[in-house]
């Protein structure tokens, strides 16, 4: 049954602002925050940079929240806007108040996300399970994206994932200890140990309960309706799926779609290999991009 994402108590959550409002306080950049109401609740958005391009919109991966983004926002916003909401049903300051059931919430969650903030057309852009998020999106409204950029999609985008991570998956939801999380995350992204404060706002929000629904991989029907132009961005090591087949299968139904599996690097695509990863995700974004009127 669907649920909505809560923290277990209000202590739970006091305890997980302190360590967010840490992190947001170590934002390089000046911003604004807005808060954009949905059918699903209420969306905490933060928005730096400007410039006339096209805005950018970057979705974390599971449970994340916008402050992931904080080593790589001064680069992106530069030259254009970049909005950094928290997702709806994960630890944040967004509050869920109506469930998601399926990829088609999430992607009208996302519309009327857009509504909200005044933009007809972006840049949407998503890392692991954002990147899920960002093709369902594609899937049922290419027409409001300029472009999509898939940064080491999860593990059931494009492909059942590998049964080994449905069980550390598993495990870690069973019992999520402090120990068992860095040893999860050491798995996950070898090559990006988090700061104190970013594993201090990680073992915060395990308090929450998550009201985002999981992964289910896109069909080939749905693959053929995504219009928008597709960067997909894989890491040769990663251990979430075999990139090879997921990019054998973009390939297959979305011909135009640029994809790259860059070696020697796992699912910590962003946070290890970020002097090639960021310039080149500008560049498609720039190739693509509209003037705003």
């Amino acid at each position: 049954m669907p649920k909505i994402g809560r923290f277990k108590s209000d202590e739970a959550r006091e305890h997980f602002m302190h360590a967010y409002d840490t992190m947001a306080a170590q934002w390089p950049v000046s911003s604004t925050d807005i808060d954009v109401e949905t059918s699903f609740g209420t969306t905490y958005v933060r928005r730096s940079g400007s410039g006339t391009g096209v805005p950018i919109l970057l979705l974390p991966g599971i449970s994340g929240n916008g402050q992931v983004w904080s080593p790589f926002i001064e680069g992106l916003c530069r030259d254009r806007v970049v909005y950094t909401p928290d997702v709806i049903g994960w630890a944040g300051r967004s509050t869920q108040t109506a469930p998601l059931h399926d990829g088609a919430d999430m992607a009208r969650w996302m519309v009327e996300l857009l509504d909200g903030l005044g933009e007809e057309r972006i840049h949407l852009a998503g890392n692991s399970m954002g990147a899920w998020i960002s093709m369902n999106t594609a899937v049922h409204h290419s027409d409001r994206l300029a472009s999509v950029t898939l940064f080491e999609p999860g593990g059931a985008t494009f492909a059942r994932p590998r049964a080994s991570v449905l069980l550390k998956f598993l495990v870690m939801g069973i019992r999520p200890t402090p120990e068992r999380l860095r040893k999860f995350n050491k798995w996950m992204m070898p090559g990006y140990e988090h700061t104190d404060e970013e594993f201090a706002m990680i073992v915060a929000g395990l308090k929450y309960r998550m009201g985002v629904p999981w992964e289910r991989t896109i069909t080939d029907d749905e693959l053929a309706r995504v219009a928008a132009p597709l960067l997909v961005l894989f890491g040769a090591e990663t251990i979430t799926n075999d990139p090879e087949i997921q990019a054998a299968r973009v390939r297959t139904h979305i011909p135009s779609a640029e994809i790259e599996i860059q070696p020697g690097i796992g699912h910590d695509l962003l946070w290890a290999n970020p002097e090639q990863v960021i310039p080149r995700f500008l560049d498609f974004v720039d190739t693509h991009d509209q003037a705003r009127t």
